[in-house]
């Protein structure tokens, strides 16, 4: 539980500040349209979890499962290559991208790109922070999450404070950040050889880089439903974004703890799932609380708030089981059995999303795909696991090594 808070907390400093920035923004700049750029950059967000997946956890796993000390550094070389080439291409089409969106583009250009620009660079510190967390420095990550974002945050708000060219002060930010990002590549850089064979971190993370993929998709159409309903839904969209968003970034703290663990083979399932659960408990009542809060000071309609926050909440409750047992079924039994049930439910929420013409099609696709995940995942935990000593273990999987064994002999 511990740990789960711990890498939690950082995670909390690295979602929170961001939101609070684009809010406090729109006051500084005195205009409340500036918030709205954190949806609109929102899909993006995948990205970033598409890299940190691959480049980063997958690698990590890789190195305790196959012993390869080469696979972290050469990993991250190749995700801060495919990192510029990818986060480039919004910023190059920045007038398509806007538009798709139906917004205003002389508005919101500039906003767009620092919003855009920021992601590459926390996408970068994301590299070196799942190092950190596989190397059992959860406070050593927790120190460069809280100093990179407070550092930004003071930066952009002070600059922009005071530089009447908004785009200069955002430019500016952008730069100084970038040279701690450096700072931090050089600081924990350890020499390593070039390779491809960072396509193998694919086989400890198919199913959540596919997952993130499909989800790409969903929230960009999704989202452009929500924005073209009207501006009630997305006001209250965006309200209930900027409420839910920290609180399912922090989550990830419980598939960390699980990925360092199973590599590691010192997870108790038993004890792990009780803390995950009471963890998720916690942050989805303050994700309640924070819009209730928040529905005061704002004008927006609360009945459509409180759809959108329901299919949040009871989702945060489903995912925690199915999330778990994916990340041991990708790992210890079966990575093309995670990964073709997440493909199907990501196909199911993306038709759901794209098709359903309504500014709920996001989150009505999003609840559909829990709801298959979690009934799968109990069938799948009752009919190839059991648990022994609080453990997870594959059924017959002791059976079936000692049968190899025993056929190796005889062929002997």
């Amino acid at each position: 539980m511990k740990r789960l808070f711990s890498i939690g907390s950082g995670l909390f400093i690295y979602s929170i500040i961001p939101v609070l920035s684009w809010i406090i923004l729109s006051f500084v700049l005195g205009d409340d349209r500036i918030a709205n750029v954190f949806s609109i950059c929102y899909a993006f967000q995948f990205v970033w979890i598409i890299f940190r997946c691959f480049f980063g956890s997958g690698a990590n796993i890789r190195k305790e499962k196959e012993h390869d000390k080469n696979a972290v550094w050469n990993s991250i070389l190749w995700g801060t290559i495919f990192s510029i080439i990818i986060f480039s291409l919004p910023i190059i089409f920045i007038d398509e991208y806007i538009t798709f969106f139906g917004q205003n583009i002389d508005f919101y250009k500039i906003y767009v790109i620092y919003g855009i620009a920021q992601l590459f660079e926390q996408t970068l510190v994301q590299f070196i922070i799942e190092k950190l967390y596989f190397e059992d420095k959860e406070k050593l990550a927790n120190i460069h999450l809280f100093s990179f974002n407070i550092i930004n945050f003071l930066i952009v708000i002070l600059l922009c404070a005071c530089i009447p060219n908004t785009f200069v002060a955002l430019l500016i930010t952008l730069g100084i950040m970038l040279i701690y990002v450096v700072s931090l590549y050089i600081w924990q850089f350890e020499k390593f050889k070039i390779d491809f064979k960072f396509f193998k971190n694919l086989r400890y993370e198919s199913s959540n880089i596919i997952n993130a993929l499909f989800m790409f998709v969903i929230y960009t159409f999704g989202y452009r439903n929500a924005f073209q309903a009207g501006e009630e839904y997305l006001l209250a969209l965006n309200l209930v974004a900027l409420c839910t968003d920290t609180q399912w970034d922090m989550l990830t703290a419980r598939d960390t703890v699980a990925k360092v663990d199973i590599a590691k083979n010192r997870y108790n399932y038993k004890k792990e799932m009780r803390n995950a659960y009471f963890y998720t408990i916690i942050l989805a009542l303050s994700s309640v609380i924070m819009t209730f809060i928040l529905v005061a000071f704002i004008d927006v309609s609360i009945p459509i708030v409180v759809v959108y926050l329901l299919f949040q909440v009871l989702d945060m409750m489903m995912d925690t089981y199915a999330i778990i047992l994916g990340i041991y079924t990708q790992i210890e039994y079966s990575p093309a059995l995670n990964t073709t049930l997440n493909i199907f439910t990501m196909v199911l929420w993306t038709i759901l999303s794209v098709f359903v013409m309504s500014p709920y099609c996001t989150d009505i696709g999003r609840i559909s795909q829990s709801i298959v995940l979690f009934v799968a995942y109990i069938l799948i935990r009752f009919m190839k696991y059991k648990i022994v000593d609080g453990k997870l273990i594959v059924k017959n999987k002791n059976n079936k090594s000692q049968n190899s064994e025993n056929r190796e002999i005889s062929e002997d």
